[in-house]
């Protein structure tokens, strides 16, 4: 028999929880309500222990500059480091960014990171178009965040907090639960980019994360881990816990980060333990378990490409208010986080604690009755850190040396101090477009750019009416939108930009409305009209993979003087040590003359453990044109690994019968040993291999393969090689026929 949910959790809150009867006043923006209750009997427990709730919200991709890089106080910054040198400001950030995602994975946490110098975010795909910043190098404006900010001004900001992984949301946040990664880098494989597909046991076939040991051999495994969690530890100890995320077949169903512990997703606490998200302010405003997480999907995660600002501030808002509107306010500890970079800029080093981490800073929030009022700790936490605080507060054991290594975010607390009462804030209207400027960069005078996507979101719950977009300025329009746009509807609106003399252009999109009581929305349009086009333009020349040390790729790019001036050049600058480059351009290009740039690519073994196959680099031209620096991205994919031949063909082989076998060579080029996984054929081949116990650095081993055919024709098969290295599985196709 079931027990209902709202008996569960009743039953959950009663163990050992006090429920303290509901208070609610007077809302306002930033305006504290009136609680008669925060004063403590004189025998109450000044300690950790007056903390009987416990509540930790992640949110999506995000960093400390990215959103508190202009708070008074705080260690943040308003300009960045570019790959070649430039220092630029943050501009304002976009409400969301659809449809570009910038890079943030494990091989992009690297690069931008640089060793420390935190120089290279430009470098990461859909962080940085046209040399103009965006959406990298951007940040949010004092009044984009207004609620986020009073939450610091009134509880505690944390400027010191470190994502646990310099990678993306899925190994971020199995820390966020077991205080490890399970060893997992990445994840790779056919996971649903609308977001409402699973990164763990539910993942569809063929997705594996990408996982690294201690000495950097890489292996893929499905993403269905069989390790201790804390949410193990809590319900061992018979303490209640609960995990509010989106529900399979809804956006963010991959942040329901419990799915990946197979002991969990197919066990009973699945169906008890891990509810709709949607749930929590309804039980929020009844008790709360003494332990909870909490995540969202869609534009309530603000994710840069798919969630919002504003929508998601509002979200966080109405969670936090239910708690403080709830019995349980008087003894709980709120931590607000986002999980993991998101490809956005931030200057402060991670500081190095083991193999994987610790990742580029995120925004962290504690917001409690016994939080430092006002206060900014600078202590060095990361998610391993709430995780500790519960395993003090609750007596457990740590989970892995991160959490029992971590600082404990204690120093963020007066446990004896009078109570602070709850902040109830006010939800706000939100903007209708999706940003403020769109910055096109350089533009060759008389050519037109690519369009960009402008999006106009009704956040509104009844339809607002839209008139005509009109442009002004050397840009034009087409757009998607209707005479009204439902509640949660959209319109797009493709800028494109063509200028017609060089230098600075601006322009104005502008979008009546009758959206939030006004009569139009504007964004501001920005270009520069250029001497130049390249012929390879954003995201800029890519490489295919090729092993280390191998051989060299060559690709070419013209640049055209397009107008009636001579063009200088001063300076060519190369970024990357794989790349190079060889011109004939001289010091000066002609009016209307061109000349090449031919750029090679030669990987050689990473020297980051573990090895990554990814290589970044930049092609910058300085000149007299307006838009100078010209810079061009550059990327492509080194492996360790060479096999030859690329393929097996077998002669005519006899139904039931053998063939002789056939070998392929492999040859490991990186600094590691060589390590597989599995070794394997399909259809009507075998394989037998000398690689067993791996292959060490320029060393080779050999794989045999027969052609047995159990019909007569064509006979396809693969041979499928699972490596340590960081292209794997290598696939090799097989062919044979079977005669009578």
């Amino acid at each position: 028999m079931s027990v209902p949910r709202t008996l569960l959790l009743a039953l959950m809150v009663s163990l050992g929880m006090c429920v303290c009867a509901a208070q609610q006043s007077g809302h306002g923006v930033a305006q504290r309500t009136t609680n008669p209750k925060k004063a403590q009997p004189n025998n109450a427990p000044q300690d950790i222990t007056v903390i009987n709730h416990i509540v930790f919200i992640i949110k999506e991709n995000r960093t400390f500059d990215n959103y508190f890089g202009q708070y008074p106080g705080a260690n943040g910054a308003t300009t960045g480091l570019t790959s070649y040198g430039a220092t630029i400001p943050l501009t304002q950030t976009p409400d969301y960014t659809y449809p570009l995602d910038p890079e943030h994975g494990w091989a992009s946490g690297n690069e931008a990171i640089d060793g420390g110098k935190m120089d290279r975010f430009d470098l990461l795909a859909d962080s940085n178009i046209n040399g103009q910043g965006f959406i990298g190098y951007t940040e949010a404006m004092p009044g984009q965040l207004p609620n986020y900010w009073s939450y610091a001004q009134n509880f505690v900001l944390a400027d010191n907090a470190f994502s646990s992984i310099q990678s993306d949301s899925f190994s971020n946040h199995l820390f966020t639960v077991a205080a490890q990664s399970v060893g997992a880098l990445d994840i790779t494989g056919p996971t649903d980019n609308s977001q409402s597909g699973s990164f763990g046991c539910d993942a569809p076939a063929g997705t594996a994360g990408v996982t690294a040991d201690d000495e950097g051999n890489l292996s893929k495994v499905f993403p269905c881990y069989d390790v201790q969690t804390l949410a193990d530890s809590l319900e061992s100890a018979g303490i209640s816990w609960a995990f509010y995320a989106p529900s399979q077949g809804e956006k963010g169903y991959n942040f329901s980060t419990l799915d990946a512990f197979t002991q969990i997703r197919n066990g009973p606490l699945w169906s008890t333990n891990v509810i709709n998200d949607a749930d929590f302010a309804s039980d929020a405003a009844t008790g709360l378990p003494a332990v909870s997480w909490l995540v969202a999907g869609g534009a309530a995660s603000e994710h840069p490409n798919h969630g919002a600002l504003c929508a998601g501030e509002n979200w966080t808002v109405e969670q936090i208010n239910a708690i403080m509107n709830g019995p349980d306010w008087d003894s709980t500890a709120i931590f607000l986080t986002w999980d993991d970079f998101g490809g956005l800029y931030d200057h402060v080093p991670p500081p190095v604690v083991d193999n994987w981490g610790l990742g580029p800073r995120v925004p962290f929030l504690i917001i409690s009755p016994y939080a430092r009022a006002g206060y900014i700790s600078s202590t060095q936490y990361e998610f391993s850190s709430v995780l500790k605080f519960i395993e003090e507060r609750f007596g457990l054991a740590p989970l892995t040396e991160r959490d029992a290594e971590a600082n404990d975010t204690t120093d963020s607390f007066n446990f004896s101090q009078t109570p602070l009462p709850p902040l109830i804030l006010q939800t706000r209207t939100c903007p209708m477009n999706s940003l403020n400027t769109v910055p096109f960069g350089g533009q060759a005078v008389n050519t037109s750019s690519t369009p960009f996507i402008v999006t106009f979101t009704n956040w509104g719950t009844t339809t607002v009416s839209v008139g005509t977009p009109t442009i002004t300025g050397p840009f034009t329009q087409t757009n998607t939108c209707k005479k009204s746009i439902g509640a949660g509807g959209s319109c797009m609106v493709d800028v494109t930009f063509s200028p017609t003399e060089l230098g600075s252009q601006t322009g104005t999109l502008t979008l009546p409305t009758s959206y939030g009581g006004g009569t139009s929305v504007s964004v501001g349009l920005q270009g520069t009209g250029s001497q130049t086009s390249l012929s390879v333009r954003y995201p800029g020349l890519t490489f295919p993979l090729i092993p280390y040390g191998t051989g060299t790729i060559t690709k070419s790019v013209t640049l055209t003087n397009t107008s009636t001036s001579t063009l200088s050049i001063s300076n060519i600058q190369i970024v990357g040590g794989a790349f190079s480059q060889t011109n004939n351009c001289g010091s000066t290009v002609n009016p209307g003359a061109d000349c090449t740039f031919n750029v090679s690519f030669k990987p050689t073994t990473a020297s980051a453990l573990p090895e990554t196959d990814a290589y970044y680099g930049d092609l910058v031209i300085y000149s007299n044109d307006p838009a100078s620096p010209i810079q061009l991205r550059l990327s492509g994919d080194g492996t360790p690994v060479s096999y030859t031949p690329k393929s097996l063909t077998f002669s005519s082989q006899a139904v039931g019968t053998t063939s002789a076998p056939q070998t392929v060579a492999i040859t490991n080029h990186g600094t590691t040993t060589l390590t597989f996984g599995s070794v394997g054929a399909s259809g009507a081949f075998s394989a037998t291999n000398t690689c067993t116990g791996g292959v060490a650095t320029e060393a080779k081993c050999t794989v045999s393969v027969t052609f047995t055919p159990t019909q007569t024709g064509a006979n396809n098969g693969s041979l499928t090689l699972v490596d340590s290295g960081g292209d794997s599985p290598q696939v090799l196709t097989l062919t044979g026929t079977g005669t009578n």
